[in-house]
């Protein structure tokens, strides 16, 4: 019997690369995915083998376009909107492409 998999991971872009956390409470795996990947697969050293669909913003290309903007890769990041990580850390979540351009603006001047 099938067994159905309600679970999600949610995509975000970590240091230039698109990723995503294991969605499987206490498992702290994250793994990379290429844009558009249908399913999440936490395998590797580690890894709980959970296997989810994946959640993608629905503008990818354009968020992606804004943050190749930064010069630096590290700062590469995005956060789907009320992403745990992100609200425990007190970063941004849930950027537009606009509002990520302004964001690299905003820090570019601070230099």
């Amino acid at each position: 019997m099938a067994q159905l998999i309600t679970a999600r991971a949610r995509a975000r872009v970590n240091h230039g690369r698109w990723i995503a956390d294991c969605p499987r409470r206490h498992c702290a795996n994250a793994m990379r995915l290429e844009p558009g990947q249908p399913m999440f697969h936490c395998g590797g050293e580690g890894g709980c083998q959970m296997v989810a669909g994946v959640e993608w913003p629905s503008d990818v290309d354009g968020i992606w376009e804004a943050l190749l903007e930064r010069p630096v890769p590290g700062t590469r990041n995005w956060y789907p909107d009320s992403h745990v990580e992100a609200l425990k850390l007190g970063l941004p979540h849930g950027l537009s492409p606009a509002e990520l351009r302004d964001e690299t603006r905003e820090h570019e001047e601070a230099l």
